[in-house]
């Protein structure tokens, strides 16, 4: 039989056997080797069983009847003995079938047609329906009939969610949805108080605090390069940098409604913070070297720092009390302190080394941290002072870290793996996960990681833009202060934003930048562009995006 004079085969039990070889020469290296009697497809594409076996996508067969034996390459056992019929030339584009009663109805992806096709003789050749591109997949459902049972059948195996079967003799299994955990009985999903969140590089992940049944990857598409991690606990999402993408992304804790809330004027984004009472976010950049913030979906961007810094990394926030601590790898590494809106900035720990995993203890109001030069972690109170090691055994590339109650939790590079101990006294060391490359942030998901309020969590302290916590003078309790996204001035009533009402734009084919807001603080947002227009009437603001071939409108006064 020559190459392609079938497009399609039936297949029955009967003392006859092939040798297969891919039309389009997948097959051509061909080591023979002896199988029992069979038995098998050479690369087919899709088969479906009734009586008889259907396989497609244009496979040649040669008969070649040795023995019991069946000499194959690349075959796949299928338990069945293999008889051709030439019933169906002609559908060398056909991608699936199903049987359905005494026939076959196939796809054909160049006619664009669905047909319908005797499956013993192959006559009564009918379209049933056609002009559907793209055609692809075909099953078909009788939902009055249904065959077979397994463990899973009744009641679900008394699993409480999902029951998975499996074959002999591994038996079912039960499951959790996404954001649930198996109790250590394997039956009973439960809701978790508390879970640990990492990011590794290509991927986002938890891990249950409570039980071996962990590391589940969370469903996140387009993950390249993940690093600073942290999450709101309000509304369940998480947020992280990539460093790869040069973005900020967030998504829910299942992993829908993914979307980049910052795209543009990042490098390398390093740290990443969420003020949970005032709906900001906070984040470094060793690229840019500036400490940047905006409201959470991205909207308001205001850059805070930008002097005197070479390296920020790591970032933590402590909204309930206002203030801000960060680390800077710079020649003078350091660990530094600023109320939320960047001022009052102060040092508070210096000649660190390299160091990294800033975290917050809220209750014993410590800071602690991972250092890489000295292969320990360690801790200070809040003002830089009574610094001493906690872990300073068996730690060779400390890197993440976080805290949760009396515990440490953190991740070493060298032994890839996630440990923790206590957070006083460094004991009760234990392993919790092994065989992890490169996490690049580690934090705990619960309410204690983010408690407190501040006048800031009520009607956004009643600003248009951003606010911001504040310390009160000579007061024990917080106030706030309201602020606005670069460029913009605050109103009078110092609630509002207010735009220019003069000002020169120029476009330098990445950055549109106002000549008036060019001082030392501020710098214009990122945009791939080629040519800017202005409407002075509906204050709108054209350009044009040479590299995606659109041109693009915002309002003057866009935040």
């Amino acid at each position: 039989m020559r190459s392609g004079s079938w497009s399609m085969m039936m297949v029955r039990s009967a003392p006859v056997f092939l040798l297969m070889r891919s039309m389009d020469r997948r097959c051509q290296s061909v080591q023979y080797r002896r199988l029992p009697v069979l038995h098998g497809l050479c690369h087919s594409r899709d088969c479906v069983v009734g009586d008889y076996l259907y396989c497609t996508d244009c496979v040649t067969l040669e008969t070649v009847v040795v023995g019991d034996y069946l000499y194959c390459t690349d075959c796949v056992t299928l338990e069945t003995v293999l008889l051709r019929l030439p019933v169906l030339h002609g559908l060398c584009h056909s991608r699936d079938c199903v049987i359905v009663g005494d026939y076959l109805y196939c796809t054909d992806w160049q006619r664009r047609s669905i047909e319908r096709i005797s499956k013993k003789t192959g006559a009564d050749r009918t379209i049933i329906i056609d002009q559907l591109p793209d055609l692809m997949g075909l099953k078909a459902v009788d939902v009055t009939r249904v065959e077979g049972t397994n463990a899973c059948s009744h009641n679900d195996n008394g699993c409480s969610h999902l029951c998975l079967n499996r074959p002999a003799p591994k038996g079912p299994i039960c499951a959790c949805p996404m954001g649930l955990e198996l109790l250590a009985n394997g039956k009973t999903c439960i809701e978790p108080e508390a879970f640990l969140l990492f990011s590794r590089r290509a991927d986002i992940r938890r891990i249950s605090l409570e039980t071996k049944h962990n590391d589940i990857v969370i469903p996140l598409a387009g993950v390249k390069e993940a690093s600073a991690l942290d999450f709101d606990i309000n509304d369940s999402r998480i947020y992280w940098t990539d460093i790869s993408l040069k973005s900020i992304s967030r998504a829910f804790m299942n992993g829908s409604a993914l979307e980049q809330v910052v795209l543009h004027g990042l490098q390398f984004p390093e740290g990443l913070a969420v003020d949970w009472v005032a709906r900001n976010l906070y984040w470094t950049d060793t690229g840019t070297n500036r400490i940047e913030m905006s409201r959470l979906d991205g909207s308001s961007r205001r850059v805070l720092l930008w002097a005197d810094l070479n390296g920020p990394r790591s970032i933590a926030l402590d909204p309930p009390e206002g203030f801000m601590y960060w680390i800077d790898w710079g020649t003078d590494h350091k660990i530094e302190r600023a109320l939320l809106d960047g001022t009052d900035r102060h040092q508070l720990v210096s000649n660190t080394g390299r160091i990294n995993g800033l975290t917050i203890d809220f209750t014993d109001r410590r800071l602690y941290w991972t250092n890489l030069d000295s292969q320990m972690i360690e801790t200070s109170d809040l003002l830089g002072n009574q610094i001493r090691p906690v872990i300073s055994d068996d730690i060779p590339h400390p890197f993440g870290l976080t805290q949760y109650m009396d515990y440490l939790y953190w991740t070493d590079w060298n032994t890839r793996s996630i440990e923790r101990a206590n957070k006083t006294t460094g004991s009760n060391r234990t392993r919790i996960q092994g065989d992890l490359d490169y996490v690049m942030d580690i934090l705990v998901f619960h309410a204690s990681r983010q408690s407190g309020w501040n006048p800031c969590g009520i009607n956004s302290g009643g600003c248009s833009h951003l606010c911001i916590a504040h310390p009160a003078r000579h007061m024990s309790r917080l106030t706030h202060r309201c602020a606005c996204p670069s460029h913009y001035t605050l109103a009078p009533d110092e609630k509002a934003c207010l735009p220019p009402d003069n000002f020169l734009l120029f476009s330098q084919n990445r950055r549109i930048s106002p000549s008036m807001f060019l001082h030392a603080n501020q710098h214009g947002s990122n945009f791939v562009l080629y040519d800017i227009a202005i409407d002075p009437y509906s204050r709108h603001l054209y350009w044009s995006d040479s590299r995606n071939n659109v041109i693009n409108v915002t309002r003057l006064d866009t935040t």
